[in-house]
């Protein structure tokens, strides 16, 4: 039985083993890794996932394929999480981790944000990096979670196509399928618009105006990183009827100041596309907030 010190040591970087070559630039800049983790870590950590309890234990109401996150904030300092999984948390929230992303996307990230260095003041291989929410001084804050989206009862998209938050200059996602989930859907799609820019009711985009170009499977042990930008058109494929859970961790790179701004719909058409979409969809829960 290997020591926590050992442990740790073998957990690693989702990018460790990536260069900027190896960053897609259409439809916008992204990373796809299969095997980010080594077989051994990697069935480690889904051995020790998180019970579905600990997402749902203390909710009223459970909602139909709706997404249920616990933050970093809550699993850094508690040992009812494995030594890995904390490790892995410690990492991915740290100076170290900000700096791995700026080696691989950096150049990308200034083409998507030609102004946030000189915002700031400083290039991002200075920016300090903190734990979201922590209170300190730093220029980007970082977040991993966590995250769940519960049974389907009516087949649906936990986030159709969207752009993440204006704060929100990098994204994550490393998926943990589970072997023997046969359901199919819960991938992630990439977009372009189809003319121009697209327009947003909120972070939406309507359907009508973008195009799908690409759909990076849900599997277990595999890593998307994508620069957010309002160019940054993503969404997730429906899952059909199933009581089964999807289960990934999420990675949230932001800055303490809106970093840009979202092309609006007309304002009646955004309410009326927020209307909508409320029908569609359960509100995601952060555990915690």
């Amino acid at each position: 039985m290997p020591s926590e010190a050992e442990t740790i040591e073998r957990v690693g970087s989702v990018l460790g083993g990536v260069s900027p070559a190896d960053v897609k630039t259409d439809p916008y800049a992204h990373i796809v890794v299969d095997s980010p983790m080594s077989g051994e870590v990697y069935d480690r950590l889904a051995e020790t996932f998180p019970p579905i309890e600990w997402f749902l234990g203390d909710l009223e109401k459970v909602g139909n394929n709706q997404a249920v996150r616990i933050p970093a904030s809550q699993v850094l300092e508690s040992d009812k999480f494995s030594p890995d999984w904390r490790e892995f948390f410690r990492y991915h929230t740290s100076q170290d981790f900000w700096n791995d992303i700026v080696r691989v996307f950096g150049d990308q990230l200034r083409a998507a944000h030609p102004a946030l260095e000189d915002k700031v003041g400083k290039p991002f291989e200075e920016w300090r990096a903190q734990l979201r929410g922590s209170g300190g001084l730093a220029e980007i804050n970082l977040d991993l979670l966590f995250v769940i989206n519960t049974a389907v009862t009516s087949e649906s998209s936990v986030r159709p196509a969207h752009v993440d938050a204006t704060d929100k200059i990098f994204s994550g996602l490393f998926y943990m399928k589970p072997e023997d989930d046969p359901t199919p859907g819960g991938d992630l799609a990439l977009y372009r618009p189809r003319k121009g820019e697209a327009q947003f009711g909120g972070h939406y985009a309507q359907p009508e105006e973008i195009d799908e170009t690409d759909v990076v499977g849900y599997t277990a042990n595999r890593f998307i990183g994508f620069v957010n930008s309002p160019a940054s058109l993503h969404g997730v494929t429906p899952r059909p009827v199933t009581n089964r859970i999807r289960r990934y961790i999420n990675y949230v790179v932001e800055t303490p100041f809106q970093a840009f701004e979202i092309p609006k719909l007309p304002l009646h058409k955004q309410v009326l596309f927020a209307l909508k979409h409320r029908r569609n969809k359960a509100k995601g829960i952060t555990l915690g907030q």
